[in-house]
């Protein structure tokens, strides 16, 4: 082979492992991401994604480091593309009504998505805390979520939204969506063992929809008596 022909085929990043054309850092991530929907976090291996991406592991480890390097960026990936997905529609001049809705839905189907989501985010985002700067993968995917609460909660339309902690619903929103995939036991027990899983999803949407929007108690009557009649003197 002349050294020519040799520094072409090794024009590449230095120390990047050879391996299969055309793999980057985003087919390794949605590799493991396809991974994960089969296994758990603690059971997924660099050999199991590598396989999957058809590259040796050493490539995994020069764009991650190890593992838990990989397992952090899938869990951020995951959700920014959520938050993604759900950008345009919270951003609309829709209704508060069909964003809320568009919101529920998308957070819900995440999960339906990708059934280690939540245990991805606890452990691989909220579980490396560590400083509060901006750099901080909980700080920007929770910045970017909290924008978002308040984009929803502005309605075009002209309706009376109250003053509410944007963070708070942030929490809450989180919070009604995370269990509805892990709770199909609990689905069939409560609505029975042939019920239909996206019908039932739907139901929730428009109910937590109510929940949110409207609360628990009926509104209550005007009691207040009109005002007696004038009486004009003659």
């Amino acid at each position: 082979m002349k050294p020519s022909t040799a520094r072409q085929r090794g024009a590449r990043a230095k120390g990047r492992p050879d391996t299969a054309d055309g793999v980057g850092r985003e087919a390794l991530l949605q590799a493991a991401i396809d991974e994960l929907k089969h296994t758990t976090p603690e059971a997924v291996t660099l050999a199991g994604v590598a396989a999957r991406a058809g590259v040796h592991p050493a490539l995994i480890r020069y764009y991650f480091g190890n593992k838990g390097g990989l397992l952090q960026s899938v869990a951020q990936v995951l959700v920014e593309q959520g938050q993604e997905a759900a950008r345009s529609k919270i951003e609309s001049d829709a209704p508060i009504a069909e964003k809320l809705a568009d919101r529920l839905r998308s957070m819900i189907e995440l999960i339906q998505a990708n059934p280690q989501f939540h245990r991805l985010v606890l452990d691989q985002v909220y579980g490396h805390t560590g400083s509060h700067s901006e750099d901080q993968p909980l700080s920007r995917i929770t910045s970017r979520g909290l924008r978002m609460i308040i984009a929803m909660l502005h309605d075009s339309t002209g309706a009376r939204v109250r003053p509410v902690d944007p963070r708070f619903l942030h929490m809450a929103l989180i919070g009604l969506t995370e269990f509805f995939v892990p709770a199909k036991p609990l689905l069939q027990e409560l609505f029975g063992a042939d019920a239909d899983i996206e019908d039932l999803k739907t139901r929730y949407i428009d109910f937590l929809g109510d929940l949110l929007l409207n609360g628990l108690l009926e509104p209550q009557a005007n009691t207040t008596p009109p005002p007696p009649p004038r009486i004009t003197p003659h």
